[in-house]
């Protein structure tokens, strides 16, 4: 009997011999098919626990988190399994240095990289503020901007209260380069600090500017003066001796593109066969295309000499 118990305890032993070796075995052969080994992510930086009606300024957008697992735990594996993130809790308004946490669930973190993020936070507050057009370029050299109808013509701006203090204006830009015609166009709306810089910490509502420009044509005004000139020919015993044109110079008008290159305008040319003696003749301007003048013609004095007389005369 005492024999028996003796074998069965010696197979009994041996059996969980084997069974230990077999783990160890395992244990050894796990470790060198899939070691434990370290890797280091980027991850984004989320904010925990930060008190209704405020907002928090300067913290990293990402942070750097060294992790240990299984090489077939971090085989692969996204991002998002690592989560970093700043306990925002019962902070006031001032500049805090928080501790960034991280979690990960495949294995332990070794490191964060910043280890503690520099904040400033601060109350958020709104604020409506009206929305003015900024033109870009310049329109057609014939036409000028008459004005900008902006819908909404208001916004509501919401951010920071010390930023929202820095706020100089917020304005929509308009490109009016080569235009000649009413146009809409829908933009977004930017703010602008009283340092000349965008503000892109702070909220604009609406997001979207309903543009409407309406264009004028401009109207240049200059005095130039009147060409005389003439067609046929006098009688041989006739001649010219002198010409006066009254007025001598006219005002006119019309688009720039026009005027800037007028220099004198002409005059229908006056028929000289139909010139015996002294005369006054009413001549007409001739004006070019979308020109316009506060008269249509002029006064032509023609002083004509009769060469035969003055011949006898002597």
């Amino acid at each position: 009997m005492i024999g028996k118990r003796s074998d069965n305890r010696d197979k009994w032993f041996a059996r969980f011999m084997c069974i230990l070796i077999a783990c160890c075995l395992w244990l050894y052969v796990m470790s060198e098919q899939n070691p434990i080994v370290e890797k280091e992510y980027v991850v984004p930086l989320a904010q925990r626990n930060l008190t209704e009606g405020m907002v928090v300024f300067n913290m990293p957008e990402k942070v750097s988190v060294r992790v240990r697992g299984t090489r077939t735990a971090l085989a692969n594996m996204p991002e998002s399994d690592i989560f970093a993130f700043v306990n925002l809790s019962q902070l006031s308004v001032g500049t805090h240095t928080i501790l960034v946490n991280a979690r990960f669930a495949r294995g332990e973190v070794i490191q964060v990289s910043p280890p503690a993020a520099n904040l400033f936070i601060d109350l958020k507050k709104d604020k409506i503020i009206p929305v003015t057009a900024e033109i870009i370029g310049s329109p057609n050299k014939d036409f000028a901007v008459e004005e900008h109808l902006l819908t909404p013509s208001e916004v509501k701006v919401a951010g920071a209260a010390t930023r929202l203090e820095a706020l100089d204006k917020v304005f929509v830009p308009v490109d009016v380069s080569s235009r000649s015609e009413d146009f809409t166009i829908t933009q977004k709306p930017l703010a602008l600090a009283k340092d000349g810089l965008d503000m892109q910490d702070v909220s604009i509502d609406p997001a979207e500017i309903i543009v409407r420009t309406k264009l004028k044509a401009k109207i240049q005004t200059i005095t130039v003066p009147v060409k005389a000139s003439y067609k046929g020919s006098l009688p041989e015993n006739l001649k010219i001796s002198s010409t006066t044109v009254n007025p001598f110079k006219v005002t006119v008008s019309g688009p720039p593109s026009v005027i800037d290159g007028l220099k004198e305008l002409e005059l229908e040319p006056v028929d000289l066969g139909e010139v015996s003696k002294d005369s006054v003749i009413q001549a007409r301007i001739i004006f070019p295309d979308k020109v316009n003048a506060d008269r249509k013609t002029v006064e032509i004095g023609l002083t004509v000499d009769n060469t035969t007389a003055k011949s006898n005369e002597e």
